[in-house]
């Protein structure tokens, strides 16, 4: 989609991705409100968007000289709009630090050459639309593989990333779903890319000293790693590798380095929408809505790996009168430690989301009963010798104990609806008649 020349007011207000701009971007966006000379608003359009080149969230297409200025264009790295600017001839281009091509990131200084084909294009908008983010690569690596081919493309998480909260997203195992087995890119270098968020492209590893011996698993070929960066931050890296030297020219490096900051626009499309409407607001953990989502996904991979998984229902004694005598404040409080006690009680690959009320899903993934009782034990125990805040004046603590019941997929339950009823109806109701404050299975209560 293009959009046509507009006022340059209109431009600084509709066109400019402020939310994309750091501090400093920000701060000079804010120093241009009221002010009346279009030149200078043009010339402050244009430095605004040269940040946002820098920043990975916009592309310099091309700058053109026409009969009464120069004519500069952009690409929106996040929406695809092509964005023109037009400097009246008495007005300079406002100054900007230059960078050279080199043979470390052919994609440098590559602004200004051609635009890539419609087709291409319309191939990454289309990509975007999917729903699902490891659908959406997968589109666009098919019409990478038309461009420029490769023998071997994969995404690798940065460290950052991996062990932070959003890395327990399972989505993102689909895509990071490469081992480190299959990189081909020396550690040396995916650290480089990372810490300089720019593309480095080596013609020939096997003629490269600096990374010959340096870890790689090929040690032969074309490489190129560009960073997942996005306003800023890098993900990780898109690796792209081929089996011939010098397979790709500075055209193929800009496209795939375009690829990388596209990726990366997906990916924290997707971390943003999880947050959105994944997050439950009283307990600040996962809502029913995710645990859904991620409950049926783990079967579906039990059923292609014939490995088992657990479902554990968690539900608070007798928290209705602590409704009841403290108040809702206090017992949103409630369910917030709850939540934070379960989730770093879990494994780092487990799920714990709010179920409903006060009960609590947690989804244990590729677990045997033994483990899967285990982190119920952890969790009950936990919870009851936690002394909980309640931010009442009258009692300013309380006690508060949890019970727990558990259903294996597929030793226990053949179906998801079956499996939730087992854990829930069953041996979580098995464990409130047995005295409240314990684990129960479903396997315990199967001759009752």
């Amino acid at each position: 989609m293009r959009r046509s020349r507009v006022n340059s007011f209109d431009l600084l207000e509709r066109l400019i991705p402020v939310d994309c701009l750091d501090d400093e971007g920000r701060a000079f966006y804010r120093s241009l409100g009221g002010i009346e000379d279009e030149a200078r608003a043009r010339e402050g359009a244009v430095r605004l968007l040269d940040r946002l080149c820098d920043l990975g969230c916009v592309e310099r297409l091309s700058r053109d000289e026409v009969d009464g200025g120069v004519k500069l264009r952009y690409r929106n790295l996040i929406s695809l709009d092509t964005i023109s600017i037009t400097l009246p001839e008495r007005t300079e281009q406002p100054p900007r630090e230059q960078v050279s091509p080199t043979s470390r990131d052919p994609a440098a200084g590559a602004a200004a050459a051609p635009g890539f084909p419609t087709s291409f294009l319309e191939a990454v908008a289309a990509s975007s639309r999917r729903v699902e983010l490891a659908g959406a690569l997968n589109h666009l690596y098919d019409h990478v593989r038309e461009m420029v081919g490769y023998d071997h493309l994969a995404l690798f998480m940065s460290k950052g990333l991996s062990n932070s909260p959003a890395a327990g997203l399972s989505e993102l195992e689909d895509v990071y779903r490469w081992g480190p087995e299959k990189r081909r890119s020396p550690p040396s270098l995916v650290s480089e890319v990372e810490a300089s968020g720019e593309t480095v492209a080596v013609p020939d590893l096997s003629r490269d000293s600096r990374y010959a011996h340096a870890g790689s698993n090929s040690g032969s070929g074309s490489l190129v790693v560009a960073p997942l960066r996005a306003e800023a931050y890098v993900y990780g890296v898109l690796e792209i590798w081929c089996e011939h030297p010098r397979a790709y020219d500075e055209e193929d490096v800009r496209l795939l380095a375009f690829v990388a900051r596209f990726a990366a626009g997906l990916i924290k499309r997707r971390l943003e929408v999880e947050e959105l409407i994944f997050v439950d607001q009283t307990s600040q953990i996962h809502n029913r809505r995710y645990f859904d989502e991620q409950l049926s996904r783990e079967i579906e991979r039990c059923k292609r790996t014939g490995r088992s998984m657990a479902l554990l229902i968690a539900d608070l004694d007798g928290f209705k009168q602590v409704n009841d005598t403290m108040g809702h404040a206090a017992g949103d409080s409630i369910l917030r430690q709850i939540g934070r006690i379960l989730t770093e009680n879990a494994r780092q690959l487990d799920i714990v989301a709010r179920f409903g009320g006060e009960e609590f899903g947690i989804i244990l993934p590729e677990v045997t009963r033994e483990t899967a009782h285990a982190v119920a034990e952890r969790m009950r125990s936990t919870v009851a010798t936690h002394e909980f805040v309640t931010g009442t004046v009258f009692q300013p603590t309380c006690e508060i104990t949890v019970s727990i019941g558990g259903a294996l997929y597929p030793l226990d339950a053949q179906s998801r609806a079956d499996l939730i009823d087992k854990a829930d109806r069953v041996a979580l109701y098995e464990a409130k008649r047995q005295g409240k404050n314990r684990v129960v299975f479903w396997q315990d209560t199967e001759t009752e």
